[in-house]
């Protein structure tokens, strides 16, 4: 290829990622954060691109912050990435091209393409637009749009996205084994038996595009099954690739069914993909013998799927005679590449060979029932309450009453367990993401996970993802070293992230740990002096000190990359886990390497909690927001500049909040050594809250207030009903913690 040729197939591809951009959605724009800083770096390269270096150095910054808004793309968004794509075309000297970016400008205009069907044609058909005479392959014009027949195909379609999910996942997981170990037959076939099926469903609905590009995918694993075609770099990323556009697909679907998106038909760019994908297929493979047998799969010996009209089937053909093509990976990957250790056990665990029966379930039916199931354990609690106050009149009455009781427990134990699902899934993803960071910043990283089967709450799994992938991108980033710096360090080239998830205590914890250069404790501690966290001379411990990089815009980075710099990422953290009623602990050595604890409650549902009474009412601390609870003696409570109270708790001074006067109501503690402090926490701030008794600890079941009454009272985070039928509120002790600005008190005495 030209000099050139890797400045062009970013460009063609930011073209094709800004055209499926649409107003009001989200979809693309971390691609495009991606792309435009590969397009800078790569311009960066070339003395004669110093213009577009900038251009595109300031498109990534206004990229970053849409990113980081959480905002889908307004109106003026799309039109500002239109006109950064004519100034990208213009500034990298192609703006006098076709429009097939990649064709030299002197280059006879190229013959009208061929119908769509010929993109899906066997090998032996040449379909896609051959490369140029100086090698770099053109972007053919983009085939029509899906358009979806909602009114008669959507139960169809929805039960077409729930296996196509599986099948995705399935791909993901095996193409990882597959870059180590390339020769892995039973991963091949499980693969190319995805996209088959893949492929089939597409056709059945008549989803053309989705069809072709599982075909062209689908062929292209054919010859590594066939022993033509050896699984390299090119292959692997070309399948990855591939793998996230059906999913774009199955998103933009999925959205429009649920009414999230308008009914518009769906715009894609897979044309590139195919043309790329069709190289190979067309030239790569003659320069291989082949290097092993045949390879059959079962699914050449099931009766074949259905194809739509117009969509040929791919029988077995001689092989086209075709120039060599010479492909180059997007990424650099030869000393780059993951080594994902515990992805092979995974994704063959996700292809038991005896499975279970299932029922699918709509998840607003499970909802409801586990809603009565809470109901009904309230009821029955109320009864027993009631029940248990007439002991002596009825004995069998009261044996009935627990037979109740028991029955009932096991049944809320058996609908609890309808909501727990392994995490598995979100441990999947992240060795993608491992595999894909370590290419892009070519580190070698040994990715090992444990304890996949751990159950928790749907709700607690779907909300972990986001905290999980910050995690994991820090230690990529921050913590996994280049080799060359882990030999002059006197460590194995090779780095270890490993990601564990185990029960401890009735909660579920997950630890991210890496054997790298770990956190810098002087560092961080002068950050946080200069931003104001913490004071000169001030006696801290190390847990405190590490608890500043969840601060939010907190980072020690020198410089501002496409993954971290920003001191987002650690503040979303301690904000998910926080939202979970969980909790984040760290601990790391210099040069040794970083640990990360994650403790989370098993459900959503339920909360154990520590009921406090305050005057007549009674409220519900989280157990794991409480750090311990004590009667204050004579002197351990003060007041500061005769405003703010503090507690002198074992030498720290932690400020003081009475219950009774932020909720406004009589208390029959007078003085703090009449009542009891409970000392709280949230992230790296404590507080002590005074109430008049600690009654007892009890499992409730959590009930949600509407939005009027949280916006009016940000302190309450639900309510539960007790067993002698009286409300109960839980309290938010985030929100207590940082109610109203105190001074600095954190410090040592």
């Amino acid at each position: 290829m030209s000099d050139r040729s890797r400045l062009l197939k970013l460009a063609g591809h930011l073209r094709a990622e800004i055209q499926a951009a649409r107003a009001g959605d989200t979809q693309g724009q971390f691609p495009i954060l991606d792309l435009i800083g590969n397009l800078r770096d790569e311009a960066g390269t070339h003395a004669e691109l110093t213009a577009l270096v900038t251009l595109c150095g300031e498109g990534w910054e206004r990229a970053v912050h849409i990113v980081e808004s959480g905002q889908a793309y307004t109106a003026d968004d799309i039109a500002w990435l239109h006109d950064l794509l004519a100034r990208v075309q213009m500034l990298a000297g192609l703006a006098e091209s076709s429009t097939d970016w990649g064709m030299p400008a002197s280059a006879p205009p190229p013959a009208a393409p061929p119908p769509a069907v010929a993109v899906v044609a066997a090998p032996a058909v040449p379909s896609a637009p051959l490369p140029d005479p100086a090698g770099e392959p053109s972007i053919p014009a983009e085939e029509a749009p899906l358009i979806l027949n909602l009114n008669e195909d959507a139960d169809l379609l929805r039960e077409f996205i729930t296996e196509s999910r599986e099948h995705l996942d399935n791909i993901e997981q095996g193409v990882l084994v597959l870059e180590n170990s390339p020769s892995d037959a039973e991963m091949l076939n499980t693969i190319f038996r995805a996209f088959h099926t893949f492929k089939g469903g597409a056709g059945f609905l008549n989803l053309i595009p989705i069809n072709r590009l599982a075909h062209v995918l689908e062929s292209l694993l054919d010859l590594a099954r066939q022993g033509k075609l050896a699984i390299d770099a090119t292959v692997i990323e070309l399948i990855l690739r591939g793998r996230d556009v059906l999913k774009q697909f199955l998103d933009e679907i999925e959205g429009q069914l649920g009414g999230n998106r308008p009914q518009i038909p769906i715009t894609i760019p897979t044309a590139l993909l195919k043309a790329e994908a069709q190289e190979v297929i067309e030239g790569r493979h003659q320069l291989l013998a082949p290097v092993a047998p045949p390879v059959l799969a079962a699914a050449e010996i099931s009766a074949p799927t259905p194809t739509p009209a117009g969509v040929p089937a791919s029988p077995p053909a001689p092989l086209a005679e075709a120039a060599p093509v010479e492909t180059v990976s997007s990424e650099p990957v030869s000393s780059g590449s993951a080594a994902v250790d515990a992805a092979a056990e995974a994704a063959r665990m996700t292809t038991p060979v005896a499975p279970a029966a299932m029922v699918k379930v709509d998840t607003g039916k499970l909802d409801g029932l586990l809603d009565l199931v809470g109901e009904m354990v309230i009821a029955q609690s109320l009864v027993g309450q009631n029940f248990s106050d007439l002991a002596g009149l009825n004995p069998q009455a009261l044996r009935n009453i627990a037979q109740l009781g028991r029955i009932t427990k096991e049944l809320q134990r058996v609908s609890m367990a309808l909501r727990m699902v392994p995490i598995r899934g979100v441990f999947q993803k992240m060795s993608r993401v491992v595999r894909d960071i370590a290419m892009k910043q070519q580190k070698k990283v040994s990715f090992t996970t444990s304890g996949e089967d751990t159950e928790l709450d749907r709700t607690v799994v779907e909300e972990l993802n986001d905290p999980l992938l910050h995690m994991i991108r820090n230690s990529m980033d921050h913590g996994i070293e280049l080799p060359e710096k882990r030999v002059a360090a006197g460590k194995a080239p090779i780095g270890n992230l490993s990601l564990r998830a185990y029960h401890q205590g009735g909660n579920i914890v997950v630890e991210i740990e890496d054997d790298g250069a770990g956190l810098n404790r002087d560092r961080i501690l002068q950050k946080a002096i200069e931003r104001g966290l913490a004071r000169p001379g001030e006696q801290l411990s190390e847990e405190d000190i590490f608890r500043f990089i969840f601060a939010a815009g907190f980072s020690t980075a020198d410089k501002v990359t496409d993954l971290s710099g920003r001191g987002v990422g650690l503040d979303v953290v301690r904000r998910n886990i926080e939202r979970l009623r969980g909790r984040v602990e760290i601990s790391s050595q210099s040069g040794k390497g970083t640990k990360f604890k994650i403790s989370l409650p098993l459900t959503l549902a339920i909360i154990d909690g520590f009921i406090v009474k305050v005057g007549e009412e009674r409220y519900i601390l989280p157990t794991l927001s409480v750090r311990e609870s004590f009667r204050p003696q004579p002197g351990m409570v003060s007041r500061v500049q005769n405003r703010a109270e503090v507690v002198n708790v074992r030498g720290r001074i932690i400020p003081l909040l009475r219950l009774n006067e932020v909720f406004g109501i009589a208390s029959s503690s007078r003085e703090p050594t009449d009542g009891i402090i409970v000392v709280v926490e949230a992230g790296t701030d404590l507080r002590c809250l005074l109430v008049d008794g600690l009654l007892h600890k009890q499992e409730v079941v959590i009930k949600n207030l509407n939005d009027m009454m949280v916006h009016k009272n940000p302190m309450l985070a639900g309510a539960a009903i007790l067993g002698d039928g009286l409300v109960g509120l839980i309290l938010d002790v985030n929100s207590l913690v940082h109610l109203q600005v105190q001074p600095q008190f954190a410090q040592t005495v």
